[in-house]
């Protein structure tokens, strides 16, 4: 009798599911096999037997429910085939046949010649992974400087599985299990697969998106030696690439080892490698310019009526006053000169322009117009009560104070008040009335003197990078049906950034006694009402290089082999540590403000800090504590005599000849973190021949996977708040002294803690396929397949995922295939724990008025104006004029701190994905064509994901009620005597299971190889994908707010690419790849209001992007290829670094490959 019986043995103690037969005992007790390598005690085996009675559930259902359907179907001969396992199953198919599955496959021979410097930048070229960062990008990324992170369909990384070999790979950022593809070495790739589409079934979670497999080369025999270069069309921007790998069989063939090792080098760019380059990516959006007057607007000749009222005798500046309406200036004029006037043509057309323009405008070197490098120094001197007092100083001898020279120094004296500054401080120390550039508002605007805190020289556009990669890898097979198999690596790699400003100051105080201060400003210094003056300064002379270091280490070892019937096993344990340090330099507050405040010793008569001399001083502080800030000496003791004053009144040279004050108010600052992966895994595979179907034989798949994770991210005590030896109270935490501060660093008030966290899950699966029809009439192939895995984590609990596909093909040259799938994501470490760390948040405030005004649906609108006007209300701040409209503009001079963390309230996420499509193949008709169509669709219940501060805000008021739940996670500045009243104080932000993510959407792809003639020939590839929909629904109580982000920055409608490959006999090949990028906004324009918020001017044509390169066989030992990337030399948006294409520009390339 030669039927295979499913028996279960379940009692309180084991669970296990033995698959006997009487046909051959080595199919005897696999899941007791699979279970034999899991540790006997403690909960974890608890876990995998009951999981495995899960598991044998699932199997026997598969499987006799096949014996009912097929009831007394014959065995049929079976055809000896090679078959192949592609990402997205373990069972292996025949190759001639479609998958079921779509997936996009990358050759070692593509990666090559591509001559990109990470494996990263060349899978980024698939257009459902876009969206991913790669060293080119990161830098716009927020993920970290040099990261290399794969995102599918826009989705995020986090839904996206690495696997190298189809096993898991160690994560790459922190509390996540997202690897960082740069450690994975280039030079051994055999190809990359690509599969879109949830795998949760087969892989377990984070498949939700879909999986990016690395397939590693193996069994290589001989010495290998590769060598790139290239730079860009400039001569700047070099990267180079030495690897080398050493192969060799041993024991008559039975073994095999291989060596590798690659080194690769990117010099990066920087802002002063290329003209204009400190303007690229500083692009911002603020209030649209044409609704101030600019620099030139107001002439005599032009516009005599606005000449005459914006002017000092009126006590106005004739540039970044807001442009009135023609009723409003004519009833100014009125009143000011008693009489009636008409206004010109040119004063009409600026009012019109205006009363046009879009309520907000995006352009380069976007910046906080009122401070700037070295400093904005204003002349009002008291804090609470002086504002409006020129004092008639004229620096530039232009007969006109130089209060009237700027709009800054017009605003922060009689405008908006004591704000920004009057004079800037040139880098040599010199003073003149501030130059400022388009004026936006109160306090932003593009270009003019404050550029030089977001435009320095040594801003790092691309980061440079080093890196070291050893590999060794290695198989020997045991007998004849046993192969032990081993990987160990280990990848190195460093990189650099550049921040312009550690930190941000509004109007330190220079007191009258101070020795730095320049004679011009002693009217100010001499008056009664105060007696000092300040400085608004984002210091830019501190060394704020940040330095990254990357380790990660990987070890697989394990044993594959096949059973006397055929069936296949593999056992493998995967350990992996990811380590990332980060190395920089921080201001310390209390320091800063000390050495700042600096007086004339009167014992040595030099420079002195006035702690040194008088213990008892007041500890300073800003006015309107920006930043948030609570007064102490907290770091040294008052008085020690340890303090070192600095200039902050001289520039450049004025800093530099303090440089011991420097040194004394910043410190070396460290972060790291540690992530530890341990996977325990087995599997069996093979036919069950005994249920032989009209198809052929059942193939099924079994096993069971033990993982743990852990992340550990430490920081410097500075960071953390830790009181340093030798000052009161060493050894405390600051948070426990201070009721605002909680860091020693900048930003004070911003929590700095270590996290620590880890979990560990059991799965156990199963994957099965059901041959029912082949070689049939109508029916060459018609396949069920059909996978299920249970999980438990030490988290969230139990979850099940599950997937089923079917393929049908008619005849040889078409098949249909769809697949439905339930994948989940279990919460990563730092969504669930990860601490309240300090974050700083610039949401546009959707109170503004103009925000409000440029809302086109009516109801939303009135949302917005009841919702705001109730909230402001209930602090104390009218947003009504005396006529009762709504005019409150947002107060905000800068950005603000929050905090962000985990929520250890979250549930997994489950996605369902559907997936169907057609494979023409017409061989006959057209042999070489082949043109796949598939259908996705993905829809995410309860996603996690962190709610952006802009979505926050926005969330809180455009219902028709205010939404408690968003409300509650931001306050507003309270205090009537502060210039922010109104504004943002705080925000805290955490992950939330929103209500849903839905996105779908068509890819295609089309082939065709053909030869031409005896010595040439031809592919060509045409692939992309159609985005129909990304929708985040982010409000669980209101399920028609829907936050649409389909055609935003990373995010468009349409992306794609074609191949063209030409072989010239068997030397020469010449390939041709353009790369389509569908039209998508500038960054800070939302697709739902950007026509009424900017117009379609942020809204960038898509863009053709075109790369070249040949390679040449010397001979069988030798290999030179050379190409060009970017040929017609495409520029990143003016609000990024590196998108859509490198700021490298048009880059050349060429190398040479040995083999021998």
């Amino acid at each position: 009798m030669h039927i295979l019986l499913v028996e279960m043995r379940l009692d309180n103690i084991k669970g296990i599911c033995c698959l006997k037969a009487t046909k051959n005992s080595k199919r005897q007790g696999i899941m007791k096999l699979i279970l034999d390598f899991i540790p006997k005690t403690g909960p974890t085996i608890m876990k995998l037997q009951s999981f495995a009675g899960k598991a044998c559930i699932l199997a026997s259902t598969m499987i006799i429910g096949s014996g009912f359907l097929m009831g007394t179907a014959h065995a049929q001969e079976e055809e000896v085939l090679e078959e192949i396992v592609t990402t997205g199953s373990r069972l292996a198919r025949d190759p001639n046949l479609a998958g079921a599955l779509p997936v996009q496959s990358l050759t070692a021979e593509d990666i090559q010649l591509s001559g990109e410097f990470t494996v990263a930048d060349v899978i980024n070229d698939v257009p459902a992974l876009l969206t991913s960062t790669t060293n080119e990008t990161s830098a716009d990324s927020g993920l970290g400087v040099g990261s290399n992170v794969l995102a599918l369909r826009g989705m995020g990384s986090n839904r996206t599985l690495v696997l190298v070999d189809g096993r898991r790979h160690v994560g790459g950022q922190s509390g996540s299990s997202a690897v960082d593809v740069g450690s994975i070495p280039m030079n051994l790739v055999e190809r990359v697969e690509v599969l879109t589409g949830g795998a949760s079934a087969i892989y377990g979670a984070d498949a939700v998106t879909g999986v990016v497999n690395f397939i590693m080369k193996k069994d290589f025999e001989g010495v290998s030696i590769n060598y790139q270069i290239g730079e860009s069309a400039r001569n700047d921007a070099v990267q180079s690439a030495l690897s080398a790998s050493i192969g060799k069989n041993f024991a008559g063939g039975r073994g095999n080892i291989t060596l590798s090792l690659d080194y690769r080098t990117d010099d990066g760019l920087r802002a002063t490698d290329r003209v204009g380059g400190s303007l690229i990516g500083t692009a911002d959006d603020w209030q649209h310019p044409d609704k101030r007057f600019q620099i030139g607007d107001i002439l005599p000749t032009t516009t005599p009526h606005f000449a005459d009222i914006y002017h000092p005798s009126q006590g106005n500046v004739h540039f970044g006053m807001s442009i009135p309406t023609e009723a409003a200036f004519l009833e100014t004029w009125a009143a000011t000169f008693d009489n009636t006037i008409t206004l010109t043509g040119h004063e009409k057309m600026l009012i019109a322009a205006a009363a046009a323009a879009p309520t907000k405008a995006i352009l380069p070197s976007g910046t906080f117009s009122i401070t700037s490098g070295y400093g904005y120094v204003t002349q009002q001197n008291d804090a609470f009560g002086n504002y409006g007092k020129d004092y008639g100083i004229d620096v530039d001898g232009n007969g006109v104070s130089d209060v009237y020279d700027s709009f800054s120094g017009w605003n922060g004296t009689f405008g908006y008040g004591n704000l920004g500054g009057t004079w800037n401080i040139a880098e040599d120390g010199t003073y003149a009335p501030v130059v400022d550039g388009i004026v936006a508002g109160n306090f932003n605007g593009w270009y003019g003197d404050s550029s030089n805190v977001y435009q320095h020289p040594n801003t790092v556009i691309i980061p440079s990078e080093d890196k070291m990669t050893l590999n060794l890898m290695g198989h020997y097979d045991v007998n004849d049906s046993a192969t032990f198999f081993f990987e160990a690596k280990n990848v190195s790699q460093d990189t650099q950034s550049y921040s312009i400003s550690n930190s941000f100051w509004d109007l330190i105080y220079g007191y009258k006694d101070n020795p730095y201060l320049p004679a011009f400003l002693q009217p100010v210094l001499d008056d009664p009402a105060g007696g000092y003056v300040h400085n608004t300064i984002d210091p830019i002379n501190f060394n704020d290089r940040t330095y990254v270091d990357r380790e990660t280490s990987r070890a697989v070892i394990g044993l594959e082999g096949e059973f006397d019937n055929g069936w296949n096993y593999e056992v493998s344990y995967n350990y992996g540590r990811y380590q990332h340090d980060t190395r920089g330099n921080e201001m310390i507050n209390d320091r800063w403000f000390a050495a700042t405040d600096a007086i004339t010793n009167s014992t040595t008569g030099a420079a002195d800090c006035r702690v040194n001399t008088t213990p008892t001083a007041p500890a300073q502080t800003t006015p309107y504590g920006i930043p948030a800030y609570e007064a102490g000496y907290w770091s040294f003791t008052a008085g020690d005599g340890t303090c070192q004053p600095i200039n902050i009144w001289g520039g450049k040279p004025g800093m530099d000849a303090t440089a011991a004050g420097m040194a004394w108010v910043t410190t070396p600052t460290w972060s790291k973190l540690v992530i530890d992966q341990k996977i325990l895994a087995a599997h069996v595979t093979g036919e069950l021949e005994r249920f032989s179907m009209p198809g052929g034989p059942i193939q099924f798949a079994i096993g069971m996977e033990y993982r743990e994770e852990s992340s550990d991210a430490s920081f410097d005590a500075w960071q953390r708040g830790v009181i340093p030896a030798g000052a009161p109270n060493a050894g405390k935490l600051i948070s426990t002294l201070s009721s605002t501060n909680t860091s020693l660093t900048f930003r004070p008030n911003l929590s700095v803690l270590n996290e620590v966290g880890k979990y560990d899950s059991t799965d156990v699966f199963i994957e099965t396929s059901f041959p029912l029809l082949r070689d049939a009439p109508a029916a060459r192939e018609l396949t069920l397949d059909f996978a299920a895995r249970a999980a438990e984590y030490s988290t969230v609990g139990d979850t099940m995922t599950w997937k089923s596909n079917i393929i049908y093909a008619p005849v040889s040259a078409v098949t249909f295939r769809g697949t439905f799938s339930e994948a989940v994501r279990a919460p990563n470490i730092t969504e669930l724990f990860g601490p309240m760390q300090g974050q700083n948040y610039r949401p546009t405030d959707p109170c503004d008025i103009e925000v409000i005004n440029a809302v086109t649906d009516a109801s939303k609108k009135a949302n917005f104006l009841a919702n705001c006007t109730a909230d402001l209300l209930s602090i104390g701040k009218n947003p009504l004029d005396a006529s009762g409209a709504y005019v409150f503009t947002d107060p905000l001079s800068a950005s603000f701190g929050g905090l962000s963390g985990g929520n250890k309230d979250l549930n997994e996420e489950t996605a369902d994905t559907t997936t169907f499509g057609v494979v023409i193949q017409p061989e006959e008709l057209l042999p070489g064509f082949s043109l796949t169509i598939d259908f996705w669709d993905i829809s995410i219940e309860g996603a996690i994901q962190q709610v952006s501060a802009q979505n926050i805000v926005d969330g809180c008021y455009q219902g028709t009620a205010m939404n408690m739940p968003f409300c509650n996670l931001f306050t507003r500045d309270t205090s009537p005597t502060s210039n922010q009243f109104g504004g943002f104080y705080f925000l805290q932000s955490s992950a939330l299971n929103f209500a849903k993510v839905e996105s779908s959407g068509v890819d295609f792809a089309i082939k065709y190889g053909f030869d031409m003639g005896d010595m040439a020939a031809m592919d060509i590839t045409v692939s992309g994908t159609q985005v129909d929909e990304l929708n985040f629904y982010e409000d669980v109580t209101d399920m028609t707010q829907v936050n649409p982000e389909l055609t935003e920055l990373h995010r468009p409608e349409v992306a794609g690419n074609v191949f063209a490959n030409l072989y010239l006999g068997d030397k020469f090949r010449f390939g041709y790849q353009a790369q389509y990028i569908g039209e998508m906004l500038l960054n800070g324009a939302e697709v739902e209001t950007y026509k009424d918020m900017f117009g379609e001017v942020v809204m960038m044509d898509p863009v053709w992007m075109h790369d070249m390169n040949a390679r040449y066989l010397v001979n069988d030992s030798i290999m030179v290829y050379a190409g060009i990337r970017n040929m017609t030399d495409e520029k990143p948006f003016i609000t990024q670094y590196a998108f859509p294409a490198s700021a490298r520009g048009r880059y050349f390339y060429s190398g040479v490959d040995v083999q021998f």
